[in-house]
């Protein structure tokens, strides 16, 4: 291989997970106000299969190949930027639509990446960004979250939900959890106070108030959820579909309010993350890891929507 050249995870058509090669790109070339990264870890994540699949060609387009991948962590080795300098841990999650973190190197800009610091793995880094950040800023941006709130999350096993049962503990909130009856111990260990089976429990039925309901896995309508809602509660989807809109639309009118998050890669959010990792308030989960080249077991394994945690690809 050139010394120019990389090796990467890529497709050259939307599909099933035999799309994903491993293939020689071109790497990338420092450009002013950002660092190139020696990807140790990354992760795969539900954005990474739906994008894989074609569901947002709006904004991925047609044009071939793709490359995979939105969080990372890994190490600089070329900087344009002062405070990051060449051999800086690092990690951050790539914003928009077009991925790249499952490869050797990756061109980070500024905004997009934080110090890592030296008692947190790759793999535990690499894992958190993307489903932390989203956690985070649903609950403190969307839902202005604060001690002493009733907080009702669906979906709490996965990559989001694990992580925003430990951001809701960390904010003193009362949290129930919806997963499957397996992972109600686990949720138990993260801070969760109630663990309910979906299976066996209908939340829309339930005699409790809420003044957060996270709906992770974006199977409920906020004209369901209202009614178990506190006076001034907030119901929050992680799903761009049309009824999260209307609902948005519709709950201007109420003091009841229906959200959408919309992650963004924010420094200071990752720093604060890093932060709650050391201390012990925040750890990772990691369901299983895998090489590069097990990228298509990886990508199975997500799209099964049996995954508790995330899944680590390893450089």
């Amino acid at each position: 291989m050139q010394r120019d050249m990389m090796k990467a995870v890529t497709f050259n058509q939307y599909g099933d997970v035999d799309v994903l090669q491993i293939a020689d790109v071109p790497k990338p070339q420092l450009q002013p106000n950002t660092v190139l990264v020696r990807v140790h870890a990354s992760a795969v994540n539900p954005k990474d299969t739906f994008i894989r699949k074609g569901r947002f060609k709006r904004f991925t387009g047609d044009n071939f190949p793709q490359l995979v991948g939105f969080d990372f962590a890994g190490e600089v080795v070329e900087s344009s930027l002062e405070n990051f300098t060449i051999g800086t841990r690092v990690f951050g999650m790539l914003e928009g639509w077009h991925g790249g973190t499952c490869a050797e190197y990756i061109l980070v800009q500024a905004n997009q990446l934080a110090h890592l610091p030296d008692t947190v793995s790759w793999v535990d880094a690499a894992s958190v960004p993307l489903v932390s950040l989203t956690a985070l800023q649903a609950l403190r941006d969307n839902a202005k979250i604060q001690s002493g709130m009733r907080f009702c999350i669906n979906g709490a096993s996965g990559g989001v939900g694990s992580m925003a049962v430990q951001i809701a503990k960390v904010y003193g909130c009362h949290i129930t959890a919806i997963a499957s009856e397996s992972n109600h111990d686990f949720l138990s260990d993260l801070g969760a106070d109630i663990c309910l089976d979906y299976r066996q429990t209908d939340i829309r039925n339930s005699d409790q108030h809420f003044d957060i309901f996270f709906d992770v896995f974006g199977n409920t309508h906020f004209r369901d959820i209202k009614p178990i809602l506190s006076r001034n509660g907030t119901w929050v989807s992680t799903v761009i579909k049309q009824h999260v809109f209307a609902s948005i639309a519709l709950s201007k009118l109420s003091s009841k309010s229906a959200e959408l998050v919309v992650v963004k890669a924010v420094p200071e959010d990752l720093s604060q993350i890093a932060e709650w990792m050391v201390d012990g308030q925040l750890r990772a989960v990691i369901h299983q890891t895998y090489t590069m080249a097990e990228i298509a077991e990886a990508h199975q394994q997500q799209q099964s929507k049996h995954t508790c945690g995330k899944l680590v690809i390893t450089l």
